[in-house]
């Protein structure tokens, strides 16, 4: 940061920019939870009134404005850019000590003026403004229009029409409850460029020469720019046109008040924090201004500089822990990722309270790297720690989990449909659940809506395939469901299954049939390839545990197993039944830390289904991997299955 505005975080010493010619708009890429204004309110703190400085919430009412109501709808005078550029322009010409004058706007505030406040045709009988409004604004029409004007009375009307204005910028800004005052100090600037310059001079001669030669336009400047209101009361592409000359007077205000003066002292640059920059409105500033950062009126205009951040998932961009000191990314866009917290932040944490040790990486495991997710675990462990000395996972995660779902996936209704779905593997029994679950949806199309819908919510949020994210879901539905429900649910999930499937094991296990899925497993190894079958063990052992005090169904039969045949269990099918309850066990997510002895049988159980044979050499593999594997606590589905071992 210093080094992008050319002044140090904390001391008052400046520093070499490190893009001399200003630097490009920085996109940082972060999931829900994962800091993204956390970090641009440090940024805030670091540098509110030291620079010229504007942090608005892109997706938040009046963009986070207290006393700032949200535009409803588009309308003929206010669009939400215009609104975000009052709000801007207002920030950024607030008074900031050491810097000296404050910044002025007067090509944007003109433009905003007009688009506002100026009708280009005569009001109906509907017009409910203020009468000497109407009067002011049919007088200065006539000037407007004119083909050779008086000047001077032009001038005079157009002081009377903009005193009327301002005194009644509420019912102007009718629309935008709570907007008018901050209006009213923008708009401040623009009385002197409409009263006191002369047509060819000044802001108004900026709008006359960025409006030269478009068509429809025509006079001197001051017509044109009231005839520029034209465009923007369209709503189509002209009022993104007229959209995109008010963002170029904004940058071509900044750059102005960096005068020669400015310049050889090295003036800090302005600062924009937008926030949730993925919103429609922010989308839309952020590439208007990227196609006004290379224009200007000169070969090196000073640009603010832009931090946006948006919601994404960020994978594939540079972490911002990899950028700093004189790691300059030269990338265009530039865009950075927040990376996801480490145990190390866990640990700090954690800190005022003496905690056991597996606890850090509980939270890891459910916070799935969101900083504010292991922020709210780390805070209720700590209260449970401070209240009863200790803390139990189980109690720690059913505190937790609600606050931390309504946040990832605040919309309650799908965040309802999500937790049922959850304990469906795939899309088809995702469906074949719903309409179990809700009955009185009869047709496959509205069942397939409903599951589409959560999917895509879930999706629209960046959160599809995130694990933590369906431990959380998951801990949930067994937290709110009884025993017979969720019995009921794992055994309507097995029925859409292919039978003795994986996903059809992976539900038999989770209503606690474990002889039925050894007998299956130990079957299957017989003649399945020991990557296809480990793959298999994963995913079936990767079965969510039903609540404590949870009975598995009694069966008619006794479970018999086919590959043993009349000669009782041998050594394999030992193995594989020490190897699925135990490995179930410790992929339970509530699991602590697994003792040795357990690592142990895992280690013995897989040696001997490799028996010294070549063709089961990826066994023997495994009986390395997974016990160092879960003892770092991963667990299945996600315990690795060596490659090559198909043979």
């Amino acid at each position: 940061m210093p080094r992008l505005v050319g002044l140090h975080h904390s001391d008052g010493y400046q520093v070499p920019f490190a893009y001399p010619t200003g630097a490009p708009l920085l996109r940082i890429v972060g999931g829900r939870g994962s800091g993204r204004s956390a970090l641009l309110n440090a940024v805030h703190d670091a540098y509110n009134g030291r620079v010229p400085l504007a942090r608005v919430d892109l997706d938040a009412p009046g963009f986070g404005e207290p006393g700032v109501a949200a535009l409803g709808e588009e309308a003929p005078n206010a669009s939400p850019l215009t609104c975000l550029l009052y709000l801007l322009a207002y920030k950024l010409g607030l008074d900031v000590r050491h810097f000296g004058r404050p910044m002025a706007f007067p090509r944007l505030s003109l433009g905003l003026l007009v688009v506002t406040a100026w009708r280009p045709l005569n009001g109906d009988e509907n017009d409910v403004r203020p009468a000497d409004l109407r009067r002011a604004e049919a007088e200065l029409r006539t000037f407007i229009t004119a083909d050779d004007p008086d000047i001077r009375r032009r001038r005079e009307s157009l002081g009377r029409w903009f005193d009327i204005v301002t005194a009644s910028l509420p019912h102007v800004l009718s629309g935008l409850p709570g907007l008018d005052a901050i209006a009213g100090a923008v708009l401040d600037t623009a009385r002197q460029q409409l009263v006191r310059s002369e047509p060819g001079r000044g802001a108004l001669a900026w709008w006359g020469g960025r409006l030269h030669g478009a068509q429809g336009y025509q006079g001197d400047s001051l017509q044109r720019l009231f005839q520029f209101v034209r465009g923007f009361r369209r709503l189509d592409d002209r009022r993104r046109t007229a959209e995109e000359h008010l963002v170029a007077a904004l940058l071509d205000d900044i750059d102005a008040n960096y005068g020669r003066l400015r310049r050889l002292n090295r003036k800090p640059r302005p600062l924009l924090l937008l926030d949730n920059a993925h919103s429609d409105v922010g989308q839309a500033l952020l590439a208007l201004l990227e196609a006004g950062y290379g224009a200007g009126g000169h070969d090196d205009p000073t640009r603010p500089v832009v931090i946006a951040t948006l919601l994404g998932k960020g994978e594939r961009y540079t972490p911002l822990c990899e950028v700093g000191g004189n790691a300059v990314p030269q990338a265009d866009p530039l865009v950075l990722r927040i990376p996801a917290i480490e145990h190390g932040h866990i640990r700090e944490m954690l800190s005022p309270v003496d905690y056991p040790d597996h606890l850090p990486r509980l939270v890891a495991r459910f916070s799935g790297g969101r900083a504010a997710s292991a922020r709210t675990l780390a805070d209720t462990a700590i209260r449970a720690v401070q209240d009863a000395a200790t803390v139990e996972s189980r109690e720690l995660v059913d505190v937790a989990a609600p606050e931390l779902l309504a946040k990832l996936l605040p919309q309650p209704t799908m965040l309802e449909r999500l937790i049922l779905l959850s304990a469906a593997v795939d899309a088809g029994t995702r469906r074949g659940l719903w309409t179990f679950a809700h009955p009185e949806d009869h047709s496959p199309e509205l069942v397939a809506a409903r599951v589409q819908e959560a999917d895509d919510y879930r999706r629209r949020a960046c959160l599809d395939g995130d694990r933590a994210l369906d431990l959380l879901l998951l801990h949930q539905l067994t937290a709110t469901t009884s025993h017979e429900r969720w019995r009921d649910i794992q055994l309507r999930l097995r029925s859409l299954c292919v039978p003795r499937g994986d996903t059809y094991l992976h539900h038999t296990l989770a209503v606690g049939r474990v002889d039925e899925v050894v007998c299956a497993l130990h079957h299957r190894f017989t003649t399945a390839a020991p990557a296809v079958w480990l793959a298999s063990i994963n995913l079936i052992c990767s079965a969510p545990h039903p609540r404590e005090g949870y009975e598995p169904p009694d069966t008619a039969d006794t479970v018999s197993c086919t590959a043993c045949g009349g000669e009782g269990p041998g050594p394999q099918h030992d193995a594989v039944a020490s190897l699925v309850p135990l490995l179930w066990r410790l992929s339970d997510p509530l699991t602590l830390a697994p003792c040795e002895d357990d690592l142990t049988t895992v280690r013995i159980a897989l040696e001997t289904l490799y028996g010294n044979r070549a063709a089961h050499a990826g066994y023997r593999e495994a009986s390395a991997s997974w016990p160092a594997r879960l003892r770092t606590g991963a667990q299945a589905p996600d315990l690795p299955v060596p490659e090559g071992s198909a043979s």
